[in-house]
């Protein structure tokens, strides 16, 4: 499983996590590509083919942003509230699950 990520107190007291740095930089990479499709369709440019291979590191793109974000929940909150809440904890687990069926 993924390391555990530090957390740091800054001088305002507002907590940092070194995964939402992590996770604005994988939004801001997808961000980039579908900009560049856009492009792309805008200016008539690419192939069928040269599209779809765009639009499938998209979804590529996407499908490790959603997998970075469960597995935060799991490091960062999961592990701690399964010892207080045992049942909150097992139903958002179910609850994550679900939607990474649906």
């Amino acid at each position: 499983m993924a390391e555990e990520i530090k957390v740091s107190v800054h001088a305002d007291h507002t907590m940092k996590c070194e995964y939402n740095t992590k996770t604005l930089h994988r939004i801001r990479r997808i961000q980039g590509q579908l900009a560049g499709l856009e492009r792309m369709i805008e200016a008539d440019d690419g192939t069928c083919e040269e599209r779809v291979i765009r639009a499938r590191a998209i979804e590529k793109g996407m499908t490790s942003l959603i997998t970075h974000l469960v597995e935060c929940y799991l490091v960062n909150t999961a592990r701690y509230e399964m010892e207080s809440d045992p049942e909150k904890t097992t139903q958002d687990l179910a609850r994550i699950f679900d939607l990474l069926n649906h």
